[in-house]
């Protein structure tokens, strides 16, 4: 369904779209990557839990998660209203805090790189499984990330990738802009 956001090409699937949206943020990652000096991974950024090297890791969960999460939509949507009461956001930030900084404590550039390129790959396999018939089934997903919250769609899922990818990228870039201004 295209939207302000994520607007239909004419004459593409809705899964050759997403296909192509999650290639080019695989190539921007990449792009973001190239871009920021090892020297920077150390910095801080607006999260007060990771430096710049653990967002970067942290950047590859969104397509690393997207398989389980789709499976949920297709198959298991009752779990989605289970999880919430089981697992907290307070327990969601935890986990998802603690997971980045572990997995991302000692980044270098090809650690990155083939974190983000093995979720890439992960992501196009989860595209591949997904019927064309269900890109619009949907579940209510709970308000851990303000990004995927309330009623999400499987293609609204598939837009995560790179919703998730801008939403950090912005932040690095200044950052690495001030560091190099000063």
């Amino acid at each position: 369904m295209p939207d302000a956001m994520n607007p239909s090409t004419p004459g593409l699937s809705t899964r050759e779209e997403l296909r192509r949206e999650i290639e080019a943020t695989r190539t921007a990652f990449h792009q973001l990557l190239d871009s920021i000096p090892a020297d920077a991974y150390s910095l801080p950024t607006d999260n007060p839990a990771w430096n710049v090297g653990q967002v970067l890791y942290h950047m590859s969960l969104a397509p690393r998660l997207l398989g389980e999460d789709a499976k949920m939509i297709r198959g298991q949507s009752r779990l989605l209203r289970v999880v919430p009461a089981i697992v907290p956001r307070r327990l969601f930030d935890w986990v998802n805090k603690e997971w980045t900084r572990y997995r991302g404590r000692n980044p270098s550039r090809a650690f990155l790189a083939g974190e983000y390129d093995k979720a890439h790959a992960a992501a196009l396999r989860a595209l591949a499984d997904v019927d064309d018939a269900d890109f619009q089934l949907r579940v209510h997903y709970p308000d851990w990330d303000p990004l995927l919250a309330g009623e999400v769609t499987l293609e609204r899922l598939f837009h995560y990738v790179k919703a998730h990818f801008d939403s950090h990228a912005g932040q690095l870039r200044q950052i690495v802009a001030e560091q190099q201004d000063s």
